[in-house]
């Protein structure tokens, strides 16, 4: 009876982990495409920030990245909630935990886009940070309670760590924001806009970087963890 609610459990997160990735693949995928095709070519992601590209009056696409993360984002929030229901470890139960809350501040992003201006700086940084928190989570989960075929799932929570850690040194590595950007919120707001718009913006990389790599992490996990004939009774976090 415990396995067959288990299993039950484990095929909803996997559905809705589907769900919410395809939803966010479409809504961003289709919204960069379109983007790409008004500008003649002109669009680089290497310039152009996934905040501006959700901006009303700005974007003709605005409306379909929106959808894409707050639908999207809200359907892994489920999954991982699912996922928060079989843990079986202290770690586990943080580490879906942070999901959901990274998860819930990515779809607040898309609910609230950069001409909620306040809003949507407070939504991304709440995401970058637990982000890397879900990340040092998943890291610590998968070393000690976890056998050797869940290295798919770590390299992704490595990499989450790797780049959030690296946009939140940024002003230690890279250009100066001020005397203390942190606190300030000028590192935020320079991940979503900047003016003059430099050739190369490496915040605007790393961020991008970011909602690909949560997106394979999540993929990983829809793979590893809940995949209903790979589940093994005590395997799950």
């Amino acid at each position: 009876m415990i396995k067959s609610k288990t299993e039950k459990i484990a095929r909803l997160a996997y559905l809705f982990g589907l769900l919410g990735l395809l939803g966010l693949a479409l809504g961003i995928g289709l919204s960069v495409v379109i983007e790409h095709l008004k500008s003649n070519d002109n669009y680089s992601l290497l310039q152009f920030s996934i905040s501006e590209l959700g901006t009303y009056n700005k974007s003709s696409s605005a409306l379909l990245i929106n959808g894409g993360l707050f639908f999207g984002s809200l359907s892994l929030t489920m999954s991982a909630l699912f996922g928060l229901q079989m843990s079986r470890t202290i770690t586990g139960y943080f580490f879906w935990l942070s999901l959901i809350v990274t998860f819930l501040a990515l779809a607040a992003s898309g609910l609230f886009p950069l001409n909620v201006y306040h809003l949507h700086i407070k939504a991304v940084s709440i995401f970058i940070y637990f982000g890397l928190i879900s990340g040092l989570l998943g890291i610590i989960e998968a070393i000690f309670f976890r056998h050797e075929k869940y290295w798919v799932p770590l390299i992704f929570a490595c990499l989450m760590v790797i780049i959030h850690g690296a946009i939140l040194t940024r002003p230690f590595w890279g250009d100066s924001l001020g005397e203390n950007p942190l606190s300030e919120g000028l590192l935020f707001q320079a991940i979503v806009s900047q003016s003059p718009k430099p050739h190369t913006w490496w915040l605007s990389i790393l961020f991008w970087s970011s909602i690909m790599t949560t997106w394979l992490w999540m993929l990983s996990l829809c793979r590893w963890y809940f995949l209903p004939h790979r589940q093994v009774d005590g395997a799950h976090p």
